[in-house]
């Protein structure tokens, strides 16, 4: 069992590759402007979607944390909105775990993050998203970047009731056509 997931996987990471590299191909301004589309008809999906307060709230919790990234950059949002006992599985590193994980896992990153989830499920203290993101900024090259992401965050209430990402998973790729 475990090698065929794992054989699925690296298939599936292998038949990306061609959607990763015309993308690179592509110049940062029309990256950004592509996924600032669909990302805007994200956000209004991803409310029309939600079927119940709780799902709502989720959906708000989520836009929140990506205007806060917006405003206040990467390290200070993830920090903010990390469940206590959170956990982070970002790509080809280890899993980092916690608020002051988050903050430096982010701490150098002075990259613009953008987003917002597409879809959101819940029941009762626990819900999850899956939404689409655009990061951009400027390599250590000094040129301008843009890449896409998409992304799966589990969110649990915390000891005062508030919405906290439990679980966060991204992986750099094409954004789909949200509708």
């Amino acid at each position: 069992m475990t090698k065929s997931i794992f054989a699925a996987l690296t298939f599936a990471a292998l038949a990306m590759l061609p959607a990763l590299a015309a993308n690179e191909q592509q110049a940062p301004e029309q990256i950004l402007a592509e996924a600032r589309a669909k990302i805007a008809a994200a956000a209004a999906s991803a409310r029309a979607s939600a079927k119940s307060a709780v799902e709502s709230a989720i959906v708000e919790a989520d836009l929140a944390f990506a205007a806060d990234a917006k405003k206040r950059g990467a390290a200070e949002a993830f920090a903010a909105v990390m469940h206590p006992d959170g956990k982070m599985f970002p790509p080809r590193q280890p899993m980092s775990v916690g608020v002051e994980a988050a903050r430096a896992a982010f701490k150098d990153d002075k990259s613009l993050w953008e987003w917002a989830p597409v879809q959101v499920a819940a029941s009762g203290d626990v819900g999850a998203t899956w939404g689409i993101a655009a990061i951009s900024g400027t390599g250590d090259d000094g040129k301008p970047f843009a890449i896409t992401t998409r992304y799966v965050s589990v969110w649990r209430k915390d000891s005062s009731g508030t919405w906290k990402m439990w679980l966060d998973v991204g992986t750099p790729g094409p954004l789909p056509d949200v509708k």
